[in-house]
C-alpha cells in the first residue's frame, strides 16, 4: 500500500476509531428545583430544600440511580434561585425547562410561587411537584401538578375535631385576615366541621392586613360571646400580636394555630402556652420513615436541624424516581399518572396514599405549644 493511501484510511478511519472508543453519555433522570433564597425563606425554605433534595439524589444515585425501562439513569439535580414573587418563580420554571431541559420540577415551596411555577409547567407538559405549597389552586384544574402538603382548608377540618372531640370545646370564634383565601379556606371548613359536630361559632371577625392599627375592636366583639376557643389562622407575627391582646384583654381559653404559625419563632412566648397549631410534620415521630430521614440528614448534615421543608422535598425526588420506574418513563403523562397512582408511600413527610387527583390523601399533626417546646398530641386523618 503506497504511503498516500496509507494516510488516507488513517484519516479516514481514525474518527471511526475515536467514535467507537467514545463511553455513551450515562442517561440522566433530569430534576430542576426551585427554591427561595433570600430574606427569612432562605434558612426556614430554601436551605432545607437544597439540602434535602442534594440527600435524596445521592442516595438514589449511590444505589443505582432510577431504573427506567430496564435502563438505570443518574438522577442530576439542577438548582435555580427565585425571588419570592410570582414571576420569578415562573421564570426560573421556563429557564429550567427550556435551558436546562428539566424532566421533572420540584418546588416552589409557597403557595403563589407554585401556582405561577405550575402554570408554566402544565404549558410545557412537565411534571411539577409541590411539596409544601398548600393552596387548591397549586393544582386545581391542572394535569401535571402535584402537591404533597395538605390542603389548606383541611386545617380546618382537623383543628375542628380536636376541638370538639379532644378539647370537650363546644363555643369557638375566629379572627382572620379578610384578604386571605388561606384564612379565609380554613375558617370555612373549620366553621362548617364544628357546627356538624356539634358546637356553635359565636363570632368571626376580620381585619384588613394592611391596617396599621391593632385589632382591640375586634377582639372586645369576640369576647362578649365568650368563646372557648379563638381560631387565628394567620401568619405569627401577627397572631403572636394578637394572641397577647386577647391574654391581655382576659381571655383564658384555647388558641387554634394554623401551619402559618412559626412555632419555633413562637416558642418561649408564656401567653402562647396552651395554644394548638396543625403542623404538616413533627421531626420527633418514631415513624420509620421520619426516623431514617433524620437519622440521615444528622449524619450529613451535623448541626443542622430538619425542617418540614426539606422532608417534604425529600419525599418529592423519591417519588419522582418511584413513579418513573413504574412508568417506564421520566417525564409526560405516564409519569404524572404514576406519581398519582402509586402505593401508600411512607415517607419523610407524611404516610401518602393518592387516588389520582394531585392532592394526597394524608394526615395533619397537632401540637400544642408548652414553655420551650412542642408537646405532640395526634395525627389525624382526613375524613374521606
Amino acid at each position: 500500500m503506497s504511503s498516500a493511501r496509507s494516510l488516507f484510511w488513517a484519516v479516514a478511519v481514525s474518527p471511526l476509531v475515536l467514535t467507537a472508543c467514545e463511553t455513551p453519555p450515562t442517561p440522566e433522570l433530569r430534576i430542576g428545583l426551585i427554591g427561595v433564597f433570600e430574606g427569612s425563606a432562605k434558612n426556614s425554605s430554601g436551605m432545607p430544600a437544597q439540602f434535602a433534595a442534594r440527600m435524596a439524589v445521592d442516595e438514589l444515585n449511590a444505589s443505582g440511580g432510577a431504573l427506567i425501562n430496564g435502563v438505570n439513569h443518574r438522577l442530576t439535580l439542577v438548582e435555580r434561585a427565585t425571588a419570592n414573587r410570582p414571576d420569578a418563580a415562573a421564570a426560573a420554571a421556563r429557564a429550567l425547562i427550556n435551558l436546562d431541559s428539566v424532566d421533572v420540577l420540584v418546588g416552589p415551596q409557597f403557595s403563589p410561587l407554585a401556582v405561577a411555577a405550575g402554570a408554566v409547567a402544565e404549558e410545557s407538559q412537565i411534571p411539577l411537584v409541590a411539596p409544601m405549597a398548600s393552596s387548591p389552586k397549586v393544582t386545581e384544574g391542572r394535569a401535571y401538578v402535584t402537591r404533597l402538603a395538605f390542603l389548606d382548608a383541611e386545617q380546618g377540618e382537623v383543628l375542628a375535631r380536636f376541638a370538639y372531640d379532644s378539647l370537650q370545646l363546644r363555643r369557638a370564634a375566629a379572627l382572620f385576615n379578610a384578604a386571605s383565601d388561606y384564612s379565609r379556606g380554613v375558617v370555612d371548613l373549620f366553621g362548617r366541621t364544628f357546627v356538624r359536630l356539634g358546637g356553635r361559632v359565636v363570632r368571626v371577625e376580620t381585619y384588613n392586613i394592611d391596617d396599621p392599627g391593632d385589632q382591640r375592636a375586634q377582639i372586645q366583639r369576640i369576647l362578649q360571646d365568650a368563646p372557648d376557643a379563638v381560631l387565628l389562622p394567620n401568619f405569627s407575627v401577627r397572631d403572636s400580636s394578637q394572641v397577647r391582646l386577647f391574654r391581655e384583654a382576659g381571655f383564658r381559653g384555647r388558641f387554634l394555630g394554623s401551619d402559618a404559625w412559626d412555632a419555633i419563632a413562637l416558642r418561649g412566648r408564656g401567653f402562647i402556652n396552651g395554644s394548638i397549631i396543625v403542623g404538616n410534620w413533627d421531626g420527633r415521630s418514631d415513624r420509620e420513615g421520619v426516623r431514617l430521614f433524620r437519622e440521615r440528614w444528622t449524619a450529613r448534615y451535623l448541626g443542622e436541624r430538619p425542617r418540614a421543608t426539606g422532608a417534604a422535598t425529600y419525599d418529592a425526588i423519591r417519588l419522582i424516581a418511584r413513579a418513573a420506574e413504574k412508568a417506564r418513563t421520566k417525564s409526560g403523562l405516564p409519569l404524572v399518572r404514576a406519581l398519582r397512582q402509586g402505593t401508600p408511600f411512607d415517607g419523610a413527610f407524611a404516610n401518602y396514599r393518592f387516588d389520582g387527583t394531585g392532592n394526597p390523601i394524608r394526615g395533619a399533626t397537632l401540637l400544642e405549644m408548652a414553655n420551650d417546646s412542642l408537646i405532640f398530641r395526634v395525627t389525624l386523618a382526613p375524613m374521606r
